[in-house]
C-alpha cells in the first residue's frame, strides 16, 4: 500500500483473486475507489488483505492477500459499492 496510485502487486507474496466490476459500477467507480484510493485502502485494511487494485481498461478488480482473507476483501469492496449504488 505504500505506492498509492501505482500498480505494484505483491506477486509471489500473496494469494490472488479477481472479479469484474458489474456494469452498473462503471459510472460510479471513482466514488467506489475513493479519493486517492481511500475506500480501497479501507477495504484492504479491514479485510486483512495486502493489495486491492482496479484496472480501468478491463474493469477487473484484483485482490491480493492471505488465502483466508481475499474473499473478505471482495466483500468489503462490494459493500463499499453498495453505499454508492443503493438509492
Amino acid at each position: 500500500m505504500t505506492n498509492t496510485g501505482f500498480y505494484d502487486p505483491p506477486i509471489g507474496r500473496a494469494h490472488y483473486r479477481q472479479f469484474t466490476a458489474p456494469d452498473e459500477w462503471h459510472d460510479k467507480i471513482k466514488l467506489i475507489i475513493g479519493r486517492d484510493g481511500c475506500n480501497f485502502i479501507k477495504a484492504t485494511r479491514r479485510s486483512g488483505c495486502s493489495y486491492i487494485w482496479h484496472h480501468r481498461d478491463t474493469h477487473i478488480i484484483e485482490i491480493w492477500g492471505p488465502h483466508d482473507k481475499v474473499m473478505k476483501g471482495e466483500r468489503c469492496v462490494r459493500n463499499i459499492a453498495k453505499k454508492y449504488l443503493d438509492p
